[in-house]
């Protein structure tokens, strides 16, 4: 089986498209489909990411028009890109599937990219514009509760796959949850893989004040406060900055509490029934996050935005000290995502391809 991934990851796009995509192909890959990603190079693209982890990729222009707004949810030149995937394409047969994950594209994207694959695949978030796929997965815990929130998005031969039930997660977090101590000894930052919002730093002048736990930070590239969390960080022993690292998923086995985002690594977290402290960072967040909050799932304190240090900071005092609420946000966390979605979401479009991810034309 042969797929073809067209996501982006900027500065301003973020990591997350790219990163739930690389979940997949992993999957996909080690079932022995040809797994390829096609991406604009974009200022903070991961094109060399992909090829150093084994996957062909096609680079395509990173602006098709002197006015395009690069903004995560602005809409992307369709007709331009379509026409730059198939320059790249030239000569090669077509895919058996091609999943677009980019809230910049639609229905009219699909519909021109029909000559470049048997069947396409959307992952969106959003539920706000037309889509003309066979499958169709919505990761989050508003796609699960809303009441049909693609039925007038997507035709009755798509097949849907919504909620945390199908997150895209790497195969170890198909574990056990983390202990609940009844004292917070380590706390984890991280706002994503670039962390565009510059809420890293923010929170931790929020966590100035707190001289008894240890606190690492995962700071994201090209952070525009390096320097200025880089001197935090060397007056507090007990503070480790890292730009990125190579086992994030042992940092959260090893956190009492996260402060981070509602983006993709909600469903990590909720995996390993790790207590949070979520701030939205992006406006496509805010509903999924204050509707986890409702469910029990995890404390938020609203958009970054409308965020002061004060309220971070009360905010974070609260889940200190109340071990018996961490544990509710563990077990209610614990609940929505068993880490076999990514899986589950393979085994759907294999099976829609015939039954056999090996093989040409399988």
């Amino acid at each position: 089986m042969r797929v073809l991934i067209r996501a982006d990851a900027s500065v301003t796009i973020g990591s997350g498209h790219i990163a739930r995509c690389l979940t997949l192909a992993h999957v996909l890959k080690n079932m022995g489909a040809d797994v390829r990603f096609a991406c604009r190079a974009l200022t903070g693209h991961l094109l060399e990411r992909l090829a150093d982890q084994g996957f062909i990729t096609y680079a395509l222009p990173a602006r098709y028009q002197a006015d395009e707004d690069h903004d995560i949810e602005a809409a992307l030149p369709w007709q331009a890109d379509v026409s730059a995937l198939g320059e790249q394409l030239q000569g090669q047969p077509p895919f058996d599937w091609l999943i677009v994950d980019h809230y910049g594209l639609d229905a009219r994207w699909e519909n021109a990219a029909r000559g470049f694959a048997a069947r396409i695949m959307a992952i969106d978030d959003l539920a706000n514009r037309p889509h003309a796929v066979e499958l169709l997965l919505d990761q989050n815990f508003s796609a699960q509760v809303l009441d049909q929130p693609y039925a007038r998005w997507v035709g009755p031969e798509c097949q849907t796959f919504l909620g945390p039930r199908f997150a895209l997660l790497r195969d170890e977090f198909q574990c056990d949850p983390i202990a609940i101590k009844p004292r917070v000894e380590r706390v984890l930052v991280n706002f994503g893989g670039f962390d565009a919002a510059g809420q890293v730093y923010a929170t931790l002048l929020a966590l100035e004040g707190l001289d008894d736990v240890q606190v690492d930070v995962v700071a994201g590239l090209h952070n525009p406060h390096w320097q200025a969390m880089s001197e935090l960080a060397a007056a507090r022993p007990d503070w480790r900055l890292h730009t990125l690292t190579g086992d994030f998923f042992a940092l959260m086995q090893s956190a009492d509490l996260f402060i981070g985002a509602g983006g993709g690594t909600t469903w990590e977290r909720a995996a390993l029934g790790l207590p949070t402290v979520c701030i939205s960072v992006a406006n496509n967040q805010q509903l999924n996050a204050q509707l986890l909050a409702e469910a029990g799932v995890h404390l938020y304190l609203g958009p970054h935005l409308q965020l002061d240090t004060r309220q971070l900071r009360d905010g974070i005092a609260q889940l200190l000290g109340d071990a018996a609420l961490r544990r509710a946000f563990a077990q209610a966390s614990r609940r929505l995502v068993d880490g076999r979605g990514a899986r589950r979401i393979a085994e759907a479009l294999i099976a829609m391809n015939g039954g056999a991810a090996a093989g040409q034309g399988a």
